[in-house]
């Protein structure tokens, strides 16, 4: 283990953002689909949701850890809600804005639409980011103790009494 105060785990960050980002969007959208069909049960609606929802949000989930783990954010910052709620809502509607794109937009209704889209699933997309960032952003240092810091003379020698 590093004990240096410039260490941080670049690699787990993204690793933890991908895999817990993608994994609580495919929990609230399948809590999501439980709580609008109400008449449905977890069987009945299955395990696709899940498994959509997670797969695709990978790549925005990872593109959200690797801002994240390049900004160099802790947990206990008091930016971090805010900051990984931010980003990964930019990286979900942004993705998804160019998914719907690649598919083609014929009208400007359809622009209304799609930016109306990518706000849902910016949205969407900065609660995972925000749940993921208290799960996976490491903890700050709370100790006020500097170690980086050279020792000076602090004025105890003349208390001595053993000279």
């Amino acid at each position: 283990m590093n004990n240096s105060l410039d260490a941080y785990p670049h690699l787990t960050v993204m690793i933890l953002f991908a895999g817990i980002g993608s994994v609580v969007g495919g929990l609230i959208a399948e809590l999501a689909l439980l709580f609008i069909f109400r008449e449905a049960s977890f069987a009945q609606i299955g395990y696709q949701p899940l498994l959509y929802v997670g797969l695709l949000g990978f790549i925005p989930a990872l593109l959200t850890g690797i801002i994240i783990a390049s900004q160099k954010l802790w947990r206990e910052d008091h930016k971090s809600i805010r900051t990984t709620f931010l980003i990964g809502f930019i990286t979900s509607a942004i993705y998804m804005g160019a998914i719907v794109l690649y598919l083609g937009i014929n009208s400007w209704i359809e622009v209304g639409v799609l930016l109306a889209f990518m706000g849902i699933v910016g949205v969407f997309g900065g609660i995972n980011s925000a749940i993921a960032g208290c799960i996976a952003l490491p903890k700050a240092c709370k100790s006020g103790f500097d170690i980086s810091a050279k020792k000076v003379d602090d004025g105890y020698d003349s208390l001595s009494f053993t000279k």
